[in-house]
């Protein structure tokens, strides 16, 4: 591997030269640092992340908080974890993962200058972590949107507009008795923030189209989604549609429609908030809003370089609008 002494050996220049080349701390004629850029090239020679760090006072390293909790779905934060990396390699950033459950260490990887910046995932309203995050002196970026953020920057899908745009797509579609199905709520920890908006999403399109808000807790086993089926769909009949926010029930819901002969669409309706893999990987294709993750993660790096490239700029929030694909379980 070339060192820069290597580098000013080829070139023939002195070693404080290549230094200065490198790091722009001095003016270096322009023939000069093409006969350096020349070696360079030759040579092969890739500067340490260390040297880098050195010249710019920066790592080239964000930090992730990722959560570890066995009641988090690995696949989507797999997911946000991906497109976080593929847009950060984009950008000659790697990443550095921390577990969202150890906040001391985070903060730690941040007072030590170990990372240039730092996305937080799984928000939970009323999150204790947010007044030490909004004391840190390095850019941080939420993902989810908390109504207390501590001035820090936020980005998440709009789960409140989703969540009504459902109800008004399924209402215009004919349905009157619409329903909300999602998980049961934790006890032993705070709401996300996106299942709190949601939810009050479903309430105000209800109460604007007239109809009696229902919002069902359902475990998302197979035994329990098929136990709802059979209840309030099959003998009491008291859904006509489902708004689902609960992407692991999907594939459980449809077995259970067709071994209970409840028809989708012309018995009951179905939309979902989910990823577009999700929507249409099990039984059925279901008509959703979708939950683009991919944009989320890159939304949240583009916020975090835009802090970094202009440390002046006060942070902001952004929220992705909502879009709906209409498929196999809503009526045309």
């Amino acid at each position: 591997m070339a060192t820069m002494t290597d580098i000013a050996r080829e070139a023939g220049v002195s070693l404080s030269t290549v230094s200065y080349a490198l790091s722009g701390k001095r003016p270096i004629s322009p023939a000069t640092r093409e006969r350096i850029q020349s070696a360079i090239d030759r040579l092969q020679y890739h500067p340490t992340a260390s040297a880098r760090a050195l010249a710019s006072q920066r790592t080239s390293l964000l930090g992730v908080a990722v959560p570890q909790r066995e009641d988090v779905d690995a696949h989507v934060i797999m997911e946000f974890v991906s497109s976080i990396l593929t847009a950060s390699h984009e950008q000659d950033y790697d990443l550095l993962l921390v577990a969202a459950e150890d906040h001391e260490r985070t903060r730690r990887v941040m007072d030590e200058g170990k990372v240039d910046a730092l996305i937080v995932m799984d928000l939970v309203e009323d999150d204790p972590r947010i007044p030490s995050l909004a004391a840190l002196p390095r850019p941080v970026v939420l993902i989810g949107y908390p109504q207390e953020s501590g001035g820090l920057a936020c980005v998440d899908f709009d789960f409140l507009s989703g969540a009504m745009l459902a109800v008004r797509e399924l209402h215009a579609r004919g349905s009157r008795r619409i329903g909300m199905l999602t998980s049961p709520a934790a006890t032993h920890r705070p709401s996300p923030t996106y299942a709190r908006r949601s939810r009050l999403g479903y309430t105000m399109a209800c109460t604007e189209l007239g109809i009696a808000p229902t919002i069902v807790e359902v475990p998302s086993d197979a035994e329990s989604l098929g136990a709802f089926v059979r209840e309030q769909l099959v003998q009491e009949q008291r859904f006509d549609a489902l708004f689902v926010h609960q992407e692991p029930a999907l594939a459980h819901l449809g077995r259970a429609f067709a071994a209970q002969g409840v028809a989708c669409p012309e018995d009951v309706q179905i939309v979902a908030i989910s990823p577009e893999d999700v929507a249409v990987s099990g039984p059925w294709d279901v008509s959703n809003v979708e939950l683009p993750i991919s944009s989320i993660g890159r939304t949240a790096l583009a916020m975090l370089l835009e802090m970094l490239s202009g440390p002046a700029a006060p942070p902001h929030s952004r929220l992705l609008s909502p879009t709906f694909t209409p498929r196999d379980t809503t009526r045309a």
